[in-house]
This record gives structure tokens, sequence and C-alpha cells, in this order.
């Protein structure tokens, strides 16, 4: 199962991309750094192949460069937590755990 890159993650990469006037694009067989302006299919599509990433300590890869995120982890594991109390099913928890790779028994 593919996750979609989330919205807090793009917009800070399409910022970070938009300031130093670089894009990500297909070249050659891989995803590299190039000068102009953002296109986010293509940056989808990165983070599909792996050339965009978020690290465990909340950086994000682009293409080789890091950039550090301003995300607030206790928030987002906040409005997770209550997104699953309130109104996640079964199904959904299950898919949950398969995008974080946590095996089920």
């Amino acid at each position: 199962m593919n996750c979609p890159f989330p919205d807090e993650a793009m917009k800070t990469v399409v910022s970070y991309l938009r300031r130093s006037g670089q894009t990500v694009v297909y070249s050659e067989g891989s995803f590299v750094l190039n000068k102009g302006t953002p296109n986010l299919t293509v940056i989808g599509q990165a983070y599909a192949n792996g050339a965009v990433s978020l690290t465990e300590d909340g950086s994000i890869q682009v293409c080789g460069v890091r950039i550090i995120a301003e995300m607030d982890t206790i928030k987002l594991r906040r409005k997770v937590e209550d997104h699953l109390r309130k109104s996640a099913s079964k199904q959904d928890i299950i898919r949950i755990a398969a995008c974080l790779g946590i095996r089920l028994k």
C-alpha cells in the first residue's frame, strides 16, 4: 500500500524548492534537483520512488538534500489519536499499520 505524501511535508518541500529556485525532475532514470518551478505531481512521484522521504528525526530528504521540517509532532500525534478514537474502523487501523510497516499477526 502506498501512503500519500503528508500535506505539511509537501508544503515544507515546496517552500524550500521555491526559496532555492529549484524543482524535482526525472532525468536519466532518477529524480534530481534542477532549476525551475516545483511541480506537485513530480514531487509526489519522487516520494513514491524514495527520492523524497521523511526521516526519523523529522527532517525531509529531497534528492539527498536534508530539509529541517518544522512539524509539531505532538500536535500531529494528538490529532491522529483523536481521529482513531472517534471514527476509525478496524479496516482503517489495519491500513495505517500497513503504512507504518507494522506486521500483523
